[in-house]
Formats: C-alpha cells, sequence, structure tokens
C-alpha cells in the first residue's frame, strides 16, 4: 500500500511546486490588415525625420515628441494622439491629416510641458480614423530648481 501512496505523494509535490511559478504564453494572431503602425518612439527631438533622443523620461518643461511610422496607408486618413496627465485627464488633442503620400508615412506629434507640468507617469495613446492603435507611457519629473 505505501508503494502505491508514495507516486502519488510525489505527484501531488510536484502540482503544488509548480503553482507558484511564473507564467508567460504567446499567441500567433495572423497578419495585420490594412493601415497600422509599423514603429513608434518617444523621443527628445526629431531631426530630417529621425527621432532624437529616445526615452520614457522626460523633464518638465521639454517637448515630448511621438514619433510614429505607418505601414499600408491608403489616404485619406486622421491620425491623432490623446495625451493624458498622471491624474487620468485628457491634457490634449493633437490631430494630423493624411491627405496623399505614400504608403509607408511618417507622423510627429508633440506636446509641450511647462515649468510646472504635473510630474509622474503620462500616456498618449495613438488613433487613425476613429481606431485605436497603440499607447506609450512617459514619466515627467521635476526641472532643475533655480538657484541650485
Amino acid at each position: 500500500m505505501r508503494r502505491h501512496l508514495l507516486p502519488f505523494v510525489f505527484a501531488c509535490a510536484v502540482v503544488l511546486a509548480g503553482c507558484d511559478d511564473e507564467r508567460a504564453s504567446g499567441e500567433l494572431v495572423g497578419p495585420l490588415a490594412g493601415a497600422h503602425v509599423a514603429e513608434s518612439v518617444l523621443a527628445l527631438a526629431v531631426f530630417q525625420g529621425v527621432p532624437v533622443g529616445i526615452t520614457d523620461t522626460f523633464v518638465q518643461d521639454e517637448i515630448v515628441h511621438l514619433w510614429v511610422r505607418w505601414n499600408k496607408l491608403e489616404p485619406p486618413h486622421d491620425a491623432e494622439a490623446v495625451w493624458y496627465d498622471p491624474n487620468a485627464n485628457e491634457v490634449d488633442v493633437s490631430l494630423v491629416e493624411i491627405l496623399d503620400g505614400p504608403a509607408e508615412q511618417i507622423t510627429v506629434f508633440t506636446l509641450d510641458l511647462t515649468p510646472v507640468s504635473m510630474t509622474g507617469f503620462w500616456e498618449v495613446d495613438l488613433w487613425l480614423d476613429g481606431e485605436f492603435h497603440r499607447s506609450h507611457l512617459f514619466e515627467v519629473v521635476p526641472g532643475a530648481v533655480l538657484g541650485e
């Protein structure tokens, strides 16, 4: 009887030991149909269409640049960035009308932070023709205090 009980106890121990393990998974969702974001980053600047100083941390009084490369665009389209402060209040909406051009386009949206912009984690949501495409989180940290 004890011989038959030992494998059962061992199996229970293995199952229970595995209950606290982290689990990860993935899935194939298929090819993207229609216009979509190929790449997007937040940056300190954009020079000749290229993001410079890619980051997710900005200082009060800086300009946040959201650089987006789109694929499979067949204009016209309305691209929109909606900016939210750390309290989830909508702060600004940036709109770019894409009226013509190639299937691959770059758009740049900006948010001018002020010296008293709220510190903490902000969010910008990216939309195309009213359809959500991507979200970025970024942190705004205090600027330098005068006299230091």
